[in-house]
């Protein structure tokens, strides 16, 4: 009885650690920052555990299993799926002090801060902060650079890392400048950069 009732417990929270990120995916539609084939292997590994409770007959693997199956399936959905909305993804400034600003945007804006990206070899810091409607506004601080002297940017997300390519391969053939082709950077976004055709610079982003 002990056992099966420790059984229940666990079942119920490894299910239950699910529910929260297929709520958000569920209501966003978006998944940029999750990994396919991660939830791939999951959703496999899931399945292989419900059908070993339903050969066994142990009823909080077979519960357990059947719910998160479920669960992340609907985010490896969202993960796969073709998404061709196109939005903007966030708006980003170069600023001298990159803390002060962080607390104007929260105490004013109600923005709340992510993690600080720092690398050390280039001396660029920066927060992504985000706004009530999922907007974010990135906040960029360089050793050697002025913010008089720097461009701002704005992103696009087009959905998917795929049309990330095909987008920026497609400006290039119709002689538009590309400043950085797609690639995954240190603080984990698949992007590209280019300029439009008055040399405002534009990111191109899942």
């Amino acid at each position: 009885m002990l056992t099966q009732l420790i059984g229940l417990i666990a079942a119920t929270l490894t299910t239950a650690a699910f529910l929260p990120q297929a709520i958000k995916t569920w209501r966003t539609k978006s998944t940029g920052d999750l990994s396919p084939f991660m939830f791939l292997i999951m959703c496999t590994g899931v399945l292989l555990w419900l059908i070993y409770g339903l050969l066994i007959k142990n009823t909080p693997i077979i519960l357990a299993n059947s719910v998160t199956i479920c669960l992340a399936s609907i985010i490896l959905f969202f993960i796969v799926r073709p998404d061709r909305t196109q939005k903007i993804k966030h708006i980003a400034i170069w600023v001298n002090d990159i803390e002060q600003m962080k607390d104007f945007y929260i105490n004013n804006f109600k923005a709340t801060a992510g993690k600080k990206y720092y690398n050390r070899k280039k001396g660029f810091q920066s927060y992504f902060l985000s706004l009530s409607s999922g907007t974010q506004i990135e906040l960029m601080n360089r050793d050697n650079i002025k913010v008089h002297e720097s461009k701002n940017h704005f992103a696009i997300s087009v959905g998917s890392a795929q049309m990330v390519d095909i987008l920026t391969n497609t400006f290039k053939q119709n002689g538009i400048n590309v400043i950085s082709w797609p690639r995954l950077t240190g603080d984990g976004y698949y992007e590209s950069m280019i300029e439009d055709i008055e040399g405002n610079l534009v990111e191109i982003t899942i």
